[in-house]
């Protein structure tokens, strides 16, 4: 999940509901810099072979793909961007669980799909889909091994998702759990400390934890097998999605206190709600984003969440992810110094970042300030005079003048004097 996942499941939960009852259909389940020679080298060996099954093959693990996937390029929402048009979400227990495709992917996916394929050629190949969301344009199908999405526009494939799923017959350690939920509230909501309790033990760790800021405990969550636990200790509540592979084998639990048996698919709740954010936050950059002076890239403050999870999107003209950066605090202003380079303030400090490179500098934070300043809380406001290549840190006191730090950018270096 996204870091603002556990956040939006809960507040999102009725637009996921509303499209499983109003657009969705279900079927009978079927039985940043690189050396370019590298990248080419790389996308050419992955694609040779069926993209599912050589994450199948390899057990979803990061070390077994690495050789074929290179080195990452960039990062975006969680996604690690690779050659080819291929990006993946990495779980905690470094094991891919998403897995995004574009149209620029030359391979085939499984046997006849590859992004080219029309429509209603996919139909044909792969036959009547498990899930159907008309609201987002996409089909998906369900696997023993993985979950397989396909989203249109314009009877042509715009992207294909592919997720991790994972099966269990051993319920025991579950079972157990779920009837003892507050007993055991303690070392459940607290997954890195407990690591071979319960169903830890059992299972592993979860793919993702997620910190509940102002509690102090952690909910976590098996998406690959349909368990979600909201981590509130006291009154914790578990949840076992509809895609859970040994539902029958918990009888047991079926009236337990606070256990959910929900109806929902957790991966394709994962998916409907990765498309929705997408198409909120692509309509959010074109009502708020900061257009590059050769209008080419669009930067987007995106401070509405958790201080952790704020960052500035980049975007290029056509609204494709670009890169991102997490400043570690609420973004304030952002102000493009040239095509590449952008200055941002927080309440933390400043900064400046390259859009191409992902190279970030603090220029102003609470263990960093320029020479010549005094003290990091002497520092009223940070504004910028791009024309005479400026910036300058206003003071606290009225008598002090404001200090002025002068930047140079040459390409994509950037130099800073007094």
């Amino acid at each position: 999940m996204s870091k603002k996942h556990l956040i939006l499941l809960l507040s999102c939960f009725c637009f996921a509901t509303e499209a499983s009852a109003e657009s969705l259909t279900t079927t009978t389940p079927a039985t940043k810099l690189s050396i370019p020679g590298a990248a080419a080298q790389t996308a050419q060996v992955l694609s040779q072979g069926l993209l599912v099954e050589t994450f199948l093959t390899s057990h979803w693990k990061k070390d077994d793909l690495s050789n074929l996937l290179g080195n990452s390029l960039s990062s975006f929402d969680d996604y690690e961007a690779y050659a080819a048009g291929i990006k993946i979400r990495w779980d905690e227990n470094n094991k891919a669980y998403g897995i995004l495709v574009n149209n620029t992917y030359p391979g085939e996916i499984v046997k006849g799909l590859t992004t080219k394929t029309t429509k209603k050629d996919v139909t044909k190949l792969l036959g009547s889909p498990q899930f159907v969301d008309q609201s987002n344009e996409l089909v998906g199908y369900q696997y023993d091994g993985y979950y397989l999405f396909v989203t249109f526009t314009q009877e042509k494939i715009k992207g294909i998702s592919i997720y991790r799923r994972d099966q269990t017959s051993d319920t025991a350690a579950l079972i157990d759990m779920a009837k003892n939920l507050q007993a055991y509230g303690e070392k459940l909501s607290s997954p890195s400390t407990a690591n071979t309790f319960s169903i830890f033990g059992v299972w592993g760790a979860p793919d993702f934890t997620h910190h509940l800021h102002g509690i102090g405990t952690f909910a976590w969550e098996y998406p690959s097998l349909g368990i979600a636990y909201d981590g509130l200790e006291a009154d914790a509540t578990l949840t076992i999605y509809n895609n859970f592979s040994a539902k029958q084998e918990l009888s047991a639990i079926k009236n337990a206190k606070n256990v959910v048996f929900s109806k929902e698919d957790s991966l394709l709740l994962e998916e409907q709600n990765r498309l929705f954010w997408e198409k909120v936050m692509i309509q959010t950059a074109k009502d708020q984003g900061i257009s590059s002076p050769d209008k080419q890239t669009i930067a987007l403050i995106d401070s509405d969440g958790l201080y952790s999870s704020a960052n500035i999107r980049f975007y290029r003209a056509d609204y494709t992810p670009l890169s991102q950066l997490y400043p570690g605090y609420f973004v304030d202003e952002v102000t493009w110094l040239d095509n590449n380079w952008v200055l941002y303030t927080t309440m933390e400090g400043s900064g400046v970042f390259n859009k191409a490179t992902n190279e970030h500098i603090v220029i102003l934070s609470p263990k960093k300030i320029p020479e010549g300043l005094t003290d990091f809380f002497d520092v009223n406001a940070v504004r910028v005079d791009v024309k005479n290549k400026t910036i300058w840190f206003d003071l606290s006191s009225e008598k002090q003048k404001p200090y002025k730090l002068t930047y140079q950018i040459s390409g994509n270096q950037i130099k800073f004097s007094k």
